[in-house]
């Protein structure tokens, strides 16, 4: 009976989309969707003069930092992060040298008995999860896989220009 829970929550299969793409692209984009999101926050309440407020509740509701587990290897950076917030066949990895974004489709939640407010998304937008890494990686070396509900990536380090003066005085 475990077997068959563990199986059913297990995510192995689920493809997974890679980018490399450069900081300012990856905030770029992030900027964006805030925006749509507090210009919905903004036209469902009818009335003007909280975009302070619109524009908070909006990040609030799609960017936070990520919660991971990381680890340092010779040529490679571990991390590991849950998943389970994001729905499956949804998440992007967003890789710049010194940052990683995973992105996706916020998983739906079950029915709560109690009325509660939210400030979840209004229509289907992706939500955000950023962390800065702490050394500089290649972004296009990078293999990402799901182990149960945790995703796992695996940066390559980027060689330093002495490392690489030395690789090409070898070859």
């Amino acid at each position: 009976m475990r077997l068959e829970a563990a199986e059913k929550h297990s995510r192995i299969g689920e493809k997974i989309n890679v980018v490399a793409l450069d900081a300012d692209e990856q905030a770029r984009r992030i900027h964006a969707a805030i925006a749509h999101h507090a210009f919905e926050i903004f036209q469902n309440r009818g009335s003007g003069g909280h975009e302070q407020e619109d524009w908070r509740q909006a990040e609030s509701a799609l960017l936070r930092p990520l919660c991971v587990g990381r680890m340092s290897l010779d040529d490679s950076l571990w991390v590991s992060m849950d998943a389970s917030h994001f729905q499956e066949g949804t998440i992007q990895i967003w890789v710049a040298p010194r940052r990683l974004t995973v992105c996706g489709k916020p998983r739906a939640k079950r029915q709560q008995t109690v009325a509660t407010p939210t400030i979840a998304p209004l229509h289907e937008e992706l939500m955000f999860r950023e962390v800065g890494l702490p050394v500089v990686v290649d972004p296009s070396n990078v293999a990402a896989r799901f182990k149960g509900q945790s995703l796992e990536i695996l940066l390559k380090k980027a060689r330093t220009k002495q490392e690489q003066a030395v690789k090409a005085a070898a070859a």
